[in-house]
Order: structure tokens, then C-alpha cells, then sequence
């Protein structure tokens, strides 16, 4: 493993860990904030999800708070150590873009704020990628794979 790209993935990932699991210990002063989050998810809940599934899922806002937070620390902590680090990454990405919804600005003063959740976002993508200098493979058909030809020189 790289050197490099494993510091990044800690450093990116700490504060992924941090913000979950402050969320998951102490998850009243973002109750507020996911209300609406949490009544569009509880009507989608009600609505899709047979009655043994959902009666399982946190009904509270509270709760789906913690929830997130659990998800989002779990999967900082993937992509951090490398298991199942494109998951982790992936799944951190889908767990954090509400966050970033939910801090759109409403001026351009409060920008900054949410300028960092989109660079957040943007890390948490950047690490699903591929770590291989080879991306892609080129599949070439036996045509490709001869020798080219090359014109011979006229004997003299």
C-alpha cells in the first residue's frame, strides 16, 4: 500500500469518524436540522418497506441521527483501513450528501461552510476511485495482438 495514500485516507477519514461519532454520542443539536430528512424518510418508510423491516429502522428523529452518525463512523473507519475501502467510500459519500444538502447556503457570506462539505464529499469520492496506475484494461482482439508489419528493406 501506498505511503501517501494511506495518510490521506486517515486524514480524510478522521474527521469523517469525529463528526459520526459526535453525531451518534450527542445527536441534539442535529435533531433540527434532519427533521425534514427524517419526516421524507419515515413517509418512505411507511409507504415502501414491508412492516417487519421498518418497525426496525429508529422511528425519532433522534434516533435516525444516531443512526447516520453510526453509519457514517463506520464507514470512514472502511475506507480508512482499507477493508472494503471503495464500500466504506462509497457508502460514506451516500451518507454524507445530506449533509451537504442541508448546508446550501442561503448568502454567499455562508459559503465557506459549505464549500468545506463539498470538499468533504469530493475526498470521500476521489477514494472510491481506483488505485492502480493502469486503470483500464484494453481488450484487443487477435487482429491487434500481432507484430505490426514492417515494410522490409530492398536488398541491395
Amino acid at each position: 500500500m501506498n505511503l501517501l495514500r494511506f495518510t490521506s485516507r486517515c486524514l480524510l477519514g478522521s474527521y469523517f469518524v469525529a463528526d459520526g461519532l459526535s453525531a451518534a454520542l450527542n445527536p441534539k443539536p442535529l435533531v433540527e436540522q434532519a427533521q425534514p430528512w427524517a419526516d421524507k424518510l419515515n413517509q418512505c418508510r411507511e409507504r415502501y418497506l414491508p412492516e417487519s423491516v421498518g418497525r426496525r429502522l429508529p422511528a425519532s428523529t433522534e434516533g435516525l441521527v444516531r443512526a447516520h452518525g453510526i453509519v457514517q463512523a463506520v464507514a470512514a473507519l472502511m475506507m480508512t483501513t482499507g477493508v472494503l475501502r471503495r464500500f466504506g467510500a462509497v457508502l460514506l459519500a451516500c451518507a454524507y450528501a445530506p449533509k451537504v444538502w442541508t448546508a446550501r447556503p442561503a448568502r454567499l457570506a455562508e459559503s465557506q461552510g459549505f464549500l468545506k462539505e463539498l470538499a468533504l464529499l469530493g475526498g470521500a469520492l476521489v477514494a472510491t476511485g481506483p488505485t492502480s496506475r493502469h486503470v483500464v484494461k484494453v481488450v484487443r482482439s487477435p487482429k491487434t495482438l500481432q507484430a505490426p508489419k514492417t515494410p522490409r528493406k530492398p536488398a541491395a
